[in-house]
């Protein structure tokens, strides 16, 4: 053999080693399919979370303030620049919202289940048991929800086994029987909520019911089937929690994420709502003052004060009726959770009244809390339409 071939043949030998050992270093070569890359959670510290909230803060000034002076604009070109500048907030506020979306990517985020479509099936096929048990069902279902972020059989599971909850409570109740089941659309999740007026469980209700098969006797089937439902709901980032009724009975709360897909983009139509008396609460002079005009201009009696200390002593006594509560959540002396902690001890019918608005959905705390207390909440920047319709849903529950 030549000496060129020699060397040839040991270039040959070294390139392919050469490349082996990359290839070992590098790890295997990706896929050659068009399937995109995973989406990473973002982390959202401190600092991040309120940064984010002071800007959505501004931009909900700005848009409602849009809002307000889109009615008395004195000229065609002045009406085009407020809706050029309202198109604009609309998309800093796109952005904002794909960065909570990539901070909070809850479990199963990728799974969609049509929320409505799971209720109805369920209803439809507990027809005959409503019916035997001579039960008075109230549906409060909006025409378009949002799609929960949960595999669609485990949601129409979670619902059927919670209806069943319900109606073994009912059987043992005298009539008349009353069950309501309402889904409603939080900032971050989506509510669905089954009231019943059977009888009253104690505090620790919900735990014993969370945890079945604790003697030797057994569970009974209510048991079994709220902590199969519990289970199935915490499996897709969501929650179930048990909570007591003004007056008696009880409601089931089952909060579930949103799903990041195929979210409805129609603009929601504006409800037409009685004239109502509502308390504004916000340590933003700005978004309080416009907020206050916005909600006067629709025939509503408002009331605004800055923190929760205020709220409180604006509603004293019982006679002092606010038909709801639209509040901030972070505040100074006292925040919109604490308010919310303090009305729930002294007026349990009015805690079921109050509407959320925020910007700080980014903070883990803040969006937490908002799904376990499954009131309505809206992200600022709001769309009126949207407030209103929260509102609606509240003082339905009257």
């Amino acid at each position: 053999m030549s000496l060129w071939a020699v060397l040839a043949a040991g270039l040959v030998v070294g390139l392919l080693a050469g490349r082996l050992a990359w290839r070992r270093r590098a790890g295997p070569r990706p896929a050659t399919s068009a399937a995109a890359p995973p989406m990473r959670r973002v982390v959202v510290d401190q600092g991040a979370a309120n940064a984010l909230n002071a800007l959505n803060n501004r931009l909900a000034a700005i848009s409602a303030l849009g809002d307000l002076l889109q009615d008395t604009a004195p000229d065609a070109k002045t009406a085009r620049a407020l809706a050029t500048l309202q198109a604009e907030v609309r998309r800093a506020a796109e952005v904002t919202q794909h960065f909570f979306d990539l901070a909070q990517l809850p479990v199963g985020a990728a799974d969609s289940a049509d929320v409505a479509a799971a209720v109805d099936g369920v209803l439809a096929d507990r027809q005959q048991k409503i019916a035997a048990l001579e039960v008075h069902l109230i549906r409060v279902v909006p025409d378009a929800p949002p799609l929960a972020a949960c595999p669609a059989a485990n949601l129409t599971e979670v619902i059927g086994r919670l209806l069943d909850f319900c109606l073994r409570r009912l059987r043992d109740t005298k009539p008349p029987r009353h069950l309501r089941l309402e889904v409603a659309a939080t900032a971050p999740s989506v509510a669905i909520t089954l009231a019943d007026n059977g009888p009253t469980l104690s505090p620790e209700a919900e735990h014993e019911l969370a945890v079945p098969f604790r003697s030797a006797a057994g569970s009974g089937s209510a048991e079994i089937d709220f902590a199969l439902a519990r289970a199935l709901a915490q499996s897709a980032g969501g929650s179930v929690r048990l909570r007591p009724r003004p007056g008696g009975g009880m409601e089931v709360v089952v909060t579930l994420h949103k799903s990041i897909v195929g979210q409805a983009t129609a603009a929601a139509a504006t409800p037409a709502l009685p004239k109502l008396r509502i308390l504004v609460v916000d340590d933003d002079p700005t978004n309080r003052r416009v907020m206050t005009r916005l909600l006067e201009r629709e025939g509503h009696v408002v009331v605004s004060v800055e923190h929760g200390l205020e709220a409180i002593e604006r509603l004293g006594p019982r006679d002092a009726a606010f038909d709801a509560v639209v509040t901030d959540v972070q505040m100074p002396r006292l925040g919109g959770r604490a308010l919310y902690e303090q009305i729930a001890i002294r007026r349990p019918d009015l805690s079921r009244r109050i509407v959320f608005v925020t910007g700080d959905a980014a903070r883990e705390e803040t969006r937490r809390f908002l799904e376990e207390c499954g009131q309505p909440a809206v992200l600022k920047p709001y769309v009126l339409s949207d407030l209103l319709s929260a509102i609606a849903t509240v003082t339905a529950r009257r």
